[in-house]
């Protein structure tokens, strides 16, 4: 049948920008027994020998900061729909004594190449973020986190214009479904890191609101991706690990 490698095709370029969640751990004597009020975020950190290789921006004097807060940022914007009102925590100020807060480590940030990601895509030139995560209820400790866990993510495999290009009246149509319409006019234009660390901390926040959810605590409104398994309209498909 014609249609099966039109939809295989179309599952490969499903393989699109994500970010996973992995080796999830939770002190099950520090969680929350009532939704916080209020998610403090830290900008996250980039320690001295993690991977880095993001080019500086005309006017970026620290583009190691400005990645630390574009994740809490990332955070932040989806912390009062799924967890509670949130606060950014800069660095200076001290550990407030009640709430929530969350603070990590960005251990790889690869921007890759734009001109590839644009040009061909599935995978070639794309980019990679990676992260350390905490995350403290502070109404039982400032020190000990109730959750800890990590981050893996980039561009995938995501077609290019060339992969736009296929001479397919079907193939182009599912793929821009499975993947929300990421291939659409507009969605192609290079993600970086840039995005990749907005969208880490949205996975961040979904994962946190997971927690409260199985616990009773917050309505269940979003599922942090986990490696191995894409959702589409056919049904769940394995994916390749992530290097």
């Amino acid at each position: 049948m014609k249609f099966r490698p039109l939809t295989l095709l179309c599952l490969i370029l499903g393989a699109c920008s994500s970010v996973s969640i992995v080796e999830e751990r939770e002190a099950a004597a520090l969680a929350p027994t009532a939704l916080p009020k209020v998610l403090w975020v830290r900008p996250f950190e980039v320690p001295r020998d993690a991977e880095f290789d993001a080019a500086e921006k005309a006017g970026d004097e620290n583009p190691k900061a400005t990645i630390g807060h574009l994740v809490a940022r990332g955070i932040l914007s989806r912390s009062e729909k799924w967890i509670a009102p949130g606060e950014l925590l800069e660095k200076t100020k001290a550990t407030p004594t009640s709430g929530l807060l969350v603070s990590g480590k960005a251990l790889r940030v690869r921007q890759g190449s734009r001109a590839l990601r644009l040009g061909i895509g599935f995978g070639v030139g794309r980019t990679r973020m990676a992260t350390t995560v905490k995350v403290f209820n502070l109404d039982r400790s400032a020190t000990k986190p109730w959750l800890t866990f990590e981050t893996a993510g980039g561009s995938n495999s995501e077609p290019g214009l060339v992969g736009l290009l296929i001479p397919s009246p079907v193939c182009v149509p599912i793929a821009v479904s499975l993947v929300g319409g990421a291939a659409a006019a507009g969605g192609i234009t290079g993600k970086g890191v840039t995005d990749d660390a907005t969208r880490t901390g949205r996975t961040i926040a979904a994962a946190i609101h997971e927690r409260l959810a199985a616990k009773g605590l917050i309505k269940k409104k979003a599922t942090a991706k986990r490696p191995g398994k894409i959702r589409t309209p056919v049904g769940a498909v394995s994916l390749p690990p992530m290097e």
